[in-house]
């Protein structure tokens, strides 16, 4: 780029007026290549803005997915908690039937040993 400047200030003073030409079309090319970084760097920020929309929606879902993982989790441990109350209620009522039926079968017990009137 160094050299094509020299170059062009060069032929800018050289004789017959070249110079100007060169001079005229090195600043069509400057303001070609300005406009063209312009272009890229809106380009790079509207991608950015594209990216960070995109970062902001990641961020709501992994947000929303920790939320429901958390509701779950507290209804899979309110689950076990029910499960255990629904064992233990099993167990004590299969331990009052077992009780009532030796009651049962002591009283029949009872009956077949009594004398008949």
């Amino acid at each position: 780029m160094d050299k094509i400047a020299a170059e062009a200030a060069r032929l800018l003073f050289a004789d017959g007026g070249a110079g100007w030409i060169v001079a005229v079309l090195l600043g069509l090319a400057c303001l070609h290549l300005y406009r063209d970084g312009l272009r890229v760097l809106e380009a790079r920020i509207a991608e950015t803005g594209a990216t960070a929309a995109a970062l902001e929606r990641a961020s709501q879902t992994n947000a929303a997915v920790a939320a429901a993982l958390e509701s779950r989790t507290r209804v899979l441990e309110d689950l076990v908690r029910l499960t255990g109350e629904t064992a233990r209620a099993v167990a004590r009522s299969d331990e009052r039937a077992r009780e009532r039926f030796e009651d049962l079968l002591r009283r029949i017990g009872e009956l077949q040993n009594r004398p008949n009137l």
